[in-house]
């Protein structure tokens, strides 16, 4: 039977990293002021944070393949309490940045074990739901975090947007213990390969996020890695046609309403912050009501299929937005807006559902890790586009193009999905 429980403890651990990838930004500067830290020291705040996640993802997903899933559930929220704590309590900007890394490092762990989880709590028939359910808190966290960033930091202190966690961790680990079904496997150390594989990744991340002009030497990571035994899963799983393409198509996707969350503001700054504000959650709430639906579509008649309709909507929306200046009535900005995010929400639990149908039983980690990585990567390079262009229409101009190719991968896996040759594992086994 399918464990919603398990469901729920991994919807709490996601909404733990991703309520600390935004909410600490509004605290930056009062962080600052009490540390003795100038800009300089605290943008590296978030790039500690983000650094791991994305350089771990993968090594953590293939440590995965190894371990026992609640242990490392437990472990991944465990920690990330433990490293939120030493950051409150950190009397040096360099201790924060040290716990900043090490939060990463367990939230790169929790994004790669919440497809396990759910792997083995949640039947194939209800996988769609509990999919849709997990990666809709998502982009909420995201929107809510600096709004409770926000009031946390203004009535407590910047301290307190990290003490808030550990109440959550708490909750978190008790549910997970209770619901996350047991195995005979424990928390076997990583060894030396699986550590070599995530500093070269490692020095890849770093480069990428430390100057463009080092880009050169993430390539060179990227080749060496690919390289190494310890990506021959990676290079497998790719070779499957649906699944690549699943995976294609989900950064392309997803960099669609991570640059609208950027850019949007600047478009209508001159409008008061509440008025800005409900038109950026108006994306998080058109996916978060249309999310459940999908699900339920999802296993009432296939994951394929609906996320290939949520991506056709989601270029919908995109089209919509081409009219669209600092002058357009905020209602009419809204409901343009709403339908992007019903896009994403048809999307996104439906494409993570069939990403797990066509992965190998004993590469379930492995996936996790890299849809996490995949997932991080479209919303930072969201943002990074918008500020790229610089201008309103430019950038939804070429969303259109980035969403196009998403809509082809989809439709390509689409036409894979009734193939005898290459049916998912789930089916197959039947």
């Amino acid at each position: 039977m399918t464990r919603w429980g398990a469901v729920l403890a991994v919807a709490l651990s996601v909404v733990l990293a991703a309520l600390d990838l935004t909410a600490v930004v509004v605290a930056l500067p009062v962080m600052g002021e009490d540390l003795g830290a100038g800009p300089t020291v605290t943008q590296w705040v978030l790039h500690a944070y983000n650094l791991p996640m994305v350089a771990l993802s993968i090594p953590a997903g293939r440590w995965l393949d190894r371990v026992g899933h609640r242990p490392a559930y437990l472990l991944s929220v465990i920690g990330f309490g433990v490293a939120s704590l030493a950051i409150a309590l950190a009397p040096t900007a360099g201790l924060v940045l040290a716990g900043r890394a090490v939060q990463g490092l367990f939230s790169a762990l929790i994004g790669a074990v919440t497809m396990p989880v759910i792997g083995a709590a949640v039947l194939p028939r209800h996988r769609g739901r509990a999919m849709s359910l997990v990666l809709t808190l998502i982009p909420l966290s995201g929107v809510a975090g600096p709004a409770l960033g926000g009031v946390l930091t203004d009535a407590f202190g910047w301290r307190s947007v990290f003490l808030i966690n550990v109440p959550v961790v708490l909750v978190a680990a008790l549910v997970g213990l209770r619901t996350i079904p047991r195995s005979d496997l424990g928390l076997p150390w990583p060894g030396k390969r699986l550590l070599l594989e995530a500093a070269v990744v490692g020095v890849g991340a770093t480069a990428l996020f430390v100057h463009v002009y080092l880009l050169p030497v993430a390539v060179v990571a990227l080749v060496v890695w690919l390289r190494l035994p310890e990506a021959r899963p990676v290079r497998d799983m790719l070779r499957r046609p649906r699944l690549s393409l699943a995976l294609t198509s989900m950064p392309l996707i997803i960099v669609g309403i991570a640059a609208l969350n950027f850019v949007v503001p600047y478009l209508i700054a001159d409008r008061p912050a509440v008025v800005i504000g409900l038109a950026v959650l108006s994306m998080s709430a058109g996916m978060a009501v249309f999310s459940p639906l999908a699900g339920v579509l999802a296993d009432r008649f296939g994951a394929v299929p609906v996320a290939a309709v949520g991506s056709v909507v989601a270029m919908i929306g995109t089209v919509l937005l081409l009219p669209v200046d600092a002058a357009t009535p905020t209602a009419d900005l809204v409901w343009r807006l709403a339908v992007l995010g019903v896009g994403h929400g048809l999307f996104a639990g439906p494409n993570a559902a069939a990403i797990l149908a066509e992965t190998p039983p004993d590469l379930v980690g492995t996936s996790g890790g890299l849809t996490s990585l995949l997932r991080t990567l479209g919303f930072s390079a969201g943002p990074a586009l918008g500020a790229a262009i610089g201008v309103f229409t430019p950038t939804v101009v070429a969303l259109l193009v980035v969403t196009a190719l998403g809509i082809t991968a989809s439709a390509a896996q689409l036409r894979w999905s009734h193939r005898a040759d290459d049916l998912p594992f789930e089916r197959r086994a039947n």
